[in-house]
């Protein structure tokens, strides 16, 4: 049938095809997602294709063979399809992806199939135009996350399934899913299960999220980016400086999103640019003064501060002191105030200057609401048992 023929019957509502576009085909292969059911109808309405009718030319005349080898070409692709179908994806014990091409005999590493690596959806960097180190708000935005979208939303009660959910709903948001990443999302939530989610809830304190705050910002480039080996370096500190359940369950979160999630969560926006992040002095830097008496012992270390009881000195009865000191007369810090937390009256609170030989607590003055320092000693005194929380600048 040639075009001529066509315009003659314009009342006729069937599709028509130009032949000589069609036939032979040398264009390009080319993948598309459809849903098995798309896929289904489009074969049911290939039919037609195969008839001479609905083709037309005006210089070559219409192949039976080669229209129905064509439409027949059409089905078998439709039904093969050029998915993952095809594909064996397996995690080796490191976490890494590997996909095999032969039925499961060898596997090669895959990363660009793993959206761990490359979300489906990379989120902008925060807008910095005046250069400033974003990185404080960066990590208070990864953390706010997980705390207000998993960690509050945590129930004593919750099942496997809504665990899974939860965490599947979470990632989904922040990298997109695949069949691999469901396997892996399976094994973490059954993972995190075992920890007992009443334990798990228990543990994510305050001290927790500071520390996890902290992490976040010393392992993140300027432009709140984690590379691989930025990533697999929080997990190891998470698991280090963290530990206990909630470290095994914010591990397992980090390892879920990979340093693609994690890099998209800092990227959120979400947090306050007035978040306290990591000081300059490291707490662990000061360690009890132990000398001929008991001069208290640490309660907690935080992210920014260091909690002391102070002890009964036995050669002043009475009396309780709370002294410690770095590992060098050079390694200084500033305190940025101190606060009771229990029990007596403090009568002495005084730091010793950086530099100086670190003999007796020090004579220079600590104030509770404004920075002293820097010093490389400090003592408090009390008239009773004490707790102090002092916090470092």
């Amino acid at each position: 049938m040639k075009e001529r023929e066509i315009n003659e019957k314009r009342h006729w509502k069937a599709e028509v095809f130009p032949y000589d576009v069609f036939i032979p085909d040398g264009s390009n292969e080319c993948s598309y997602c459809l849903t098995y059911n798309q896929a289904t109808l489009l074969r049911g309405l290939l039919e037609p294709v195969g008839w001479k009718t609905r083709w037309w030319s005006d210089t070559t005349d219409v192949s039976k063979d080669e229209i129905e080898a064509f439409r027949d070409d059409i089905i078998r692709r439709l039904m093969m399809g050029c998915c993952d179908d095809n594909f064996i994806f397996i995690y080796d014990e490191n976490g890494d992806l590997q996909k095999s091409e032969d039925g499961g005999v060898t596997y090669t590493p895959a990363p660009q199939d793993d959206i761990r690596i490359y979300p489906k959806v990379n989120y902008p960097p925060i807008p910095n135009p005046e250069e400033d180190d974003i990185t404080c708000f960066a990590a208070d935005s990864a953390v706010v996350l997980i705390k207000e979208q998993i960690g509050d939303q945590l129930t004593d009660d919750m099942s496997r399934y809504t665990l899974g959910q939860l965490i599947h709903d979470w990632t989904t948001t922040v990298i997109g899913t695949s069949n691999p990443f469901e396997a892996l999302l399976l094994v973490v939530t059954n993972q995190i299960m075992s920890l007992l989610i009443a334990s798990v809830r228990a543990a994510l304190t305050d001290s927790v999220y500071d520390k996890l705050r902290c992490i976040f910002q010393q392992h993140m480039n300027s432009v709140a980016f984690f590379d691989g080996a930025a990533w697999e370096a929080v997990r190891t500190a998470i698991t280090d400086e963290i530990g206990g359940v909630a470290g095994i369950f914010l591990e397992h979160l980090i390892y879920l999103i990979g340093n693609g999630g994690l890099s998209n969560l800092a990227r959120s926006q979400a947090g306050s640019h007035d978040a306290t992040c990591c000081p300059d002095c490291d707490p662990l830097l000061w360690t009890i003064w132990n000398g001929e008496e008991n001069y208290g012992t640490v309660v907690e270390y935080g992210v920014n501060y260091v909690t002391i009881d102070l002890m009964s000195a036995p050669s002043t009865v009475g009396e309780y002191y709370g002294r410690m000191k770095t590992d060098d007369i050079n390694t200084c810090c500033t305190i940025a105030g101190w606060e009771v937390l229990s029990g007596g009256i403090l009568h002495i609170s005084a730091g010793g200057a950086c530099g100086e030989a670190q003999t007796g607590g020090g004579g220079l003055s600590i104030s509770e609401t404004e920075p002293s320092g820097p010093f490389n000693r400090f003592a408090f005194g009390a008239t009773g048992p004490c707790r102090v929380k002092i916090t470092f600048q």
